[in-house]
């Protein structure tokens, strides 16, 4: 990778977006943040980040509709999206993985786990084109 992948993280609860941008940048990554769904979308045409660390349950505009969003725009077609999520059933996960989201996680989540499977995806996707 040349430039610094840049990563969407959006997610209503302000530990974990502290933990993660923290981290990410850390790994050389540029980060934004976003606290719900419109917020995401808002950021997403200015920041067109590479990844979207994605949580399910938010207020306004939740993680599956979100994804949908992202999906429908042929700009964000090579962006991946990671879901995030304490609820981890089936259903939860199916409905995720309907809506676009490139893989699930669920919290709490070992963070080194999370930047290695960010790191892996975006070499595969890198490495594709």
């Amino acid at each position: 990778m040349n430039r610094m992948p840049r990563i969407l993280i959006v997610d209503d609860e302000k530990p974990i977006t502290t933990l993660l941008a923290q981290t990410f940048e850390q790994e050389g990554f540029q980060v934004s943040l976003a606290d719900n769904g419109i917020d995401c979308m808002n950021r997403m045409a200015n920041f067109r980040p590479n990844v979207v660390i994605m949580d399910i349950m938010m207020p306004k505009l939740d993680g599956v509709d979100t994804t949908r969003l992202i999906r429908r725009n042929q700009a964000y077609t090579g962006t991946l999206i990671v879901a995030l999520s304490a609820k981890a059933d089936e259903e939860t996960r199916a409905r995720m993985k309907q809506a676009g989201a490139n893989l699930f996680m669920r919290k709490p989540f070992n963070i080194a786990k999370l930047v290695e499977r960010v790191g892996k995806m975006l070499e595969t996707r890198t490495n594709a084109s």
